[in-house]
């Protein structure tokens, strides 16, 4: 954990709570909008993110055995706004967001072996996550609401680094046990992406508990 981010959230006045709290309700009609914006911004800056949803939408073309449950970028967004969701209402839990924002990186790191997926994507989402939601109108209306959310993301963005660069270290150590050849390494590569992707049908809630 990032003492920083941390402390930064720990520091933040009721008055930024509650201007969090208010903004996001008032953001929610838009929500979904707002976050394929995001979403899409990102795949452009970060192309290996349009690669994992390209991949995750053939798996949902072979395996459609729970079609609201897959790694595409729809289900994404859902996730994007059920997270923000539990975020805010876990504000005054300080441990328990770092947990959960921790948990999300966690679970992505898999994808740093299997197709290239790095900690610096996670800072680019933060960067258009925070351009985003600070430019709309809720949070524009005052000034508590933007310094808020600049806050809350930042931590975010952090903590998701955090998660993802301890958990992928974990994987770089197992995978350099052994060098197989080159062609058993990209189907490998392949295989375990394919197996990702469909373990991650799974209810948000059964990964990040409140």
């Amino acid at each position: 954990m990032s003492s920083d981010s941390a402390s930064s959230l720990s520091r933040m006045p009721p008055s930024q709570k509650q201007a969090l709290v208010t903004s996001w309700r008032q953001l929610k009609p838009q929500a979904f909008a707002l976050m394929r914006k995001i979403l899409v911004e990102l795949e452009i800056v970060a192309p290996k993110v349009k690669d994992i949803f390209y991949k995750a939408a053939l798996v949902d073309c072979f395996v459609n055995k729970e079609p609201r449950k897959g790694a595409t970028v729809d289900e994404h967004i859902r996730l994007l706004i059920q997270f923000f969701d539990d975020l805010i209402n876990n504000i005054d839990n300080e441990q328990e967001a770092i947990a959960m924002v921790k948990r999300v990186g966690q679970h992505h790191a898999i994808l740093n072996q299997s197709c290239g997926f790095n900690a610096n994507i996670w800072e680019q989402l933060g960067e258009i996550s925070m351009e985003k939601i600070c430019c709309s109108d809720p949070v524009q209306k005052t000034r508590e609401s933007g310094r808020a959310w600049r806050t809350l993301i930042a931590f975010v963005t952090d903590e998701l680094r955090c998660g993802f660069d301890g958990e992928a270290r974990v994987f770089s150590r197992k995978s350099s046990v052994d060098i197989p050849d080159e062609d058993e390494v990209e189907r490998d590569r392949q295989n375990e992406l394919l197996i990702k992707l469909q373990e991650m049908r799974m209810e948000y809630h059964s990964t990040v508990p409140l």
